[in-house]
């Protein structure tokens, strides 16, 4: 049922073809909207429910490969703007864990409890 995902411009691309199918039958299912007539040929909105009801291939074509190359385009400079991956370390994880773990030197200890003491 489900497929796989694709690229960016694949999403992008299935996303318009279902959000125009949608439109398509929403219209369809209120033939009461945008009637045909004189009024509704002069309105700009009855003129968007009119295209979605009989959508042309090549517009629709057209909204999706655009919508295709935005979302490439997005994707490509998301990746350019975070930058390359930071250098591995040569140190394993476990000894850089217990570096960053490791309790302090006995002499710094020491002193703080002088200090302390001394309060």
């Amino acid at each position: 049922m489900f497929s796989e995902p694709g690229t960016a411009r694949e999403e992008a691309e299935r996303l318009v073809a279902a959000v125009l199918a949608a439109a398509t039958l929403t219209a369809n299912a209120y033939p009461q909207i945008s009637t045909g007539s004189a009024e509704c040929c002069v309105c700009p909105l009855c003129k968007v429910i009119a295209a979605v009801r009989d959508p042309d291939p090549q517009t629709v074509e057209r909204i999706a490969t655009g919508a295709g190359d935005l979302a490439a385009g997005l994707a490509s400079f998301l990746r350019n703007v975070n930058g390359p991956a930071a250098p591995e370390s040569k140190e394993p994880e476990s000894k850089a864990w217990e570096e960053a773990t490791k309790p302090p030197p006995k002499k710094v200890v020491k002193k703080a409890v002088r200090k302390k003491t001394e309060s």
